[in-house]
């Protein structure tokens, strides 16, 4: 009963990790670096292209931690007590020190583990020409490895040079041009604490119903229809009328966090039915995909959708007023410029058509819209910022908001399954599809994000 116990355990944290149909929140990581930002302020990296390698920043100015994460399934392993990880890098091993006790890494055929590298042997590591990566056994024989590409030296170094400034958003990190960062897809998130997931979700739902009550609204948002996951209860998503070939999805995952919920629009995400048809979320459609001619079309349904976070923000946290409201405009092969459009009465220090260059020294031509007005509502205490005149002077301006108390939510039900049953809200078993598992990459620097959801954690309990 012990064997199955631990394996069921050891199968439960390292599944996550394999290409799945998971909700797991995933950014391609085998070319380029991915970032993730905790509440506590610690920032991490990740990169491929073959084992993940994570850098960790902590908040306090800490050294960096660099670990490399192993994952392998095979019927070799299966035969085998102690295991160890290693790497070659031109035949020469990097010391690598293991992240809590290997025999808890191991389980029938499967290998799940992380192991640290100190920042001097990556960088010896970082100028090799061949890479590779082991599982051996007690007696030293190679149970399981992994070649490395010729991208891997590349990777090394990029994760060597990633520093605080590098991170611009949740899983991206700044390009050189803000044209290509505002191109990118996001994953725009808010941290409510005290909220469970499952009165968040209630929320969603009962928040397009308001949205719905006037005759713009049911032009916005009449098409959609709310859903709920079978298999997945943190997620719930809203799903369109066909667009071109195509049908949009909007997907939100409400992920209990520490002692509150982590709500994201997850914007990697397919929907695949029994019938093999699809639904993408509309983040997706980008130029490269498969509906070049609406590429606007799905990409002011992403702008549409992200207010939510918005709203649940000031639905539930405390928020930063600044007094003035946003415009954006963009230039093609540009960044993004944004315009105070207009300014709350009393409010001196801004005027209506100046331009918005910098906040606490940080160019906002990398932003876009819906991101730099939550960092505006997220904001702690004063703010410095950078303006340009219509006339083309520029100024600096500090400005403190007014904290403005959360506006609640009342009388939001706890019964998740009550409330969408009496809402006749549909649930749904069709597949959501991704290629990974982006909390449980960076458990090291913020355990809580990598907790496992509600029914995870009930089907661990009755093994």
């Amino acid at each position: 009963m012990r064997y199955r116990y631990v394996l069921g355990m050891a199968l439960l944290a390292c599944a996550f990790w394999q290409p799945a149909a998971d909700a797991s929140g995933y950014f391609p990581y085998e070319r380029e670096i991915v970032a993730h930002a905790s509440p506590d302020g610690s920032l991490s990296f990740a990169v491929g292209p073959d084992v993940p390698l994570i850098k960790v920043l902590g908040r306090h100015g800490e050294s960096p931690a660099y670990y490399f994460r192993f994952w392998a399934q095979n019927r070799r392993i299966a035969k085998q007590g102690d295991i160890h990880a290693r790497l070659l890098a031109d035949g020469q091993e990097v010391k690598l020190e293991p992240v809590g006790t290997e025999a808890d890494m191991h389980a029938a055929d499967v290998f799940c583990g992380s192991y640290r590298v100190a920042e001097d042997a990556l960088q010896q590591a970082a100028d090799a020409s061949s890479y590779e990566f082991q599982l051996v056994g007690a007696d030293g024989s190679i149970l399981w490895k992994q070649k490395g590409k010729s991208k891997t030296a590349e990777a090394i170094q990029k994760i060597l040079a990633a520093e605080s400034s590098s991170y611009l958003r949740e899983g991206v990190v700044r390009d050189a041009k803000a044209v290509d960062s505002v191109r990118r897809d996001s994953r725009p998130r808010v941290f409510l604490p005290s909220v469970t997931p499952n009165e968040v979700q209630a929320w969603l739902v009962l928040h397009q119903q308001e949205l719905m009550q006037d005759t713009l609204g049911k032009e916005l948002w009449g098409e959609f229809r709310p859903y709920y996951h079978k298999s997945h209860d943190d997620i719930v998503f809203f799903m369109g009328r066909a667009i071109g070939d195509g049908v949009p999805l909007i997907t939100f995952e409400t992920r209990p966090y520490a002692g509150g919920t982590m709500l994201a629009m997850m914007k990697d995400q397919i929907l695949e039915d029994r019938y093999w048809h699809t639904a993408r979320t509309v983040g997706m459609m980008t130029a490269a995909d498969d509906i070049v001619s609406l590429t606007s079309v799905w990409r002011d349904l992403d702008d549409q959708w992200d207010g939510f976070l918005d709203d649940a923000y000031e639905t539930f946290q405390e928020y930063a007023d600044f007094g003035f409201a946003l415009e954006q405009k963009h230039k093609k092969g540009e960044g993004n410029r944004f315009f105070v459009a207009s300014v709350s009465d009393g409010n001196k220090d801004l005027a209506k058509g100046e331009e918005l260059l910098s906040l606490d020294g940080e160019e906002l031509a990398w932003y876009k819209p819906n991101e730099l007005r939550l960092k505006f509502r997220q904001h702690k205490g004063a703010a410095k910022l950078r303006l340009r005149t219509p006339t083309g002077e520029e100024r600096e301006v500090a400005l403190t908001p007014v904290l403005r108390p959360a506006k609640g939510a009342p009388d939001l039900p706890k019964d998740r399954k009550a409330f969408f049953e009496a809402g006749k809200v549909k649930g749904s078993k069709d597949a959501i599809v991704d290629n990974g598992n982006y909390p449980t990459l960076f458990a090291q620097s913020d355990p809580t994000y990598a907790q496992p959801s509600t029914k995870e954690r009930y089907e661990a309990s009755k093994r």
